[in-house]
């Protein structure tokens, strides 16, 4: 079994002060991308020289989660106090949830607190080569700027009560949107295996040194609340799968 220790040792994590409106940008807003035709994934490199590392980066997320090796990762420490009311927004790219400040993710002796979660769908993480219905994204970072993202599957299943809760759910049923009882600690805890990998931003500019924490045991939903999100935004939403090169993914 491989030490989690021996191979963060040998990872550069970069250092990102780019700030949004207080919130971790999930990419550049200057310049026009899109996820098809000629702004899209495969022109991203070549839209903007500071996309440059789309092209041309050898740590790009997102992959396919296969060929794992075991390693004795260190437990997660989840601690988000601070729910409730949450400013949800199409940013044109994704459906975002902004969070108050305040809630915390424990990884060892470092904390990373979290500033959004956004979805894509299909999901950008496959599994053996097979994307889930959908994916989200807990973006979190650390008083030096580190960047550490949470990606969690859904799965279709029953109606979800929490996923009920966020603001495009409520405005849907004709609910007051602002509504300050929601409480995400739900879609996060219990869910204590995960795959773990160093990788990127999955959207402009593809900044690297990103530590990516997928858990394993994905989130069930309705297949309605699946195609909420998908009619909100109006188009796949995911990067497609990124070439392993000498990456190894951890479990």
């Amino acid at each position: 079994m491989k030490s989690f220790h021996t191979f963060q040792s040998g990872i550069f994590l970069a250092t990102f002060c780019a700030l949004l409106s207080g919130t971790v940008s999930a990419g550049s807003e200057t310049v026009h991308w899109d996820y098809e035709g000629e702004d899209g994934p495969s022109h991203w490199g070549d839209l903007d020289e500071s996309f440059s590392t789309c092209e041309m980066g050898k740590n790009q997320s997102p992959i396919d989660l296969v060929g794992t090796l075991e390693a004795d990762l260190p437990k997660l420490n989840f601690n988000y106090p601070n729910t409730g009311l949450l400013v949800e927004k199409n940013t044109g790219h994704a459906i975002q949830d902004d969070v108050r400040p305040g809630n915390m993710l424990r990884m060892q002796e470092e904390t990373y607190e979290l500033k959004q979660f956004h979805f894509h769908s299909p999901s950008e993480h496959t599994v053996g080569g097979q994307h889930y219905p959908m994916e989200v994204h807990f973006v979190h970072q650390n008083d030096d700027g580190d960047l550490l993202v949470v990606g969690l599957m859904f799965e279709e299943g029953p109606h979800n009560k929490i996923m009920d809760q966020l603001p495009s759910f409520r405005a849907e049923r004709g609910e007051d949107p602002n509504y300050s009882g929601v409480d995400y600690n739900e879609l996060v805890v219990g869910r204590d295996e995960y795959y773990y990998y160093n990788g990127s931003l999955t959207t402009p500019p593809c900044t690297e040194g990103v530590m990516w924490l997928v858990m394993q045991r994905p989130i069930l939903v309705s297949a309605e609340q699946i195609q909420h999100y998908r009619d909100l935004l109006g188009f796949d939403n995911n990067r497609p799968v990124q070439p392993l090169n000498a990456r190894i993914v951890l479990e």
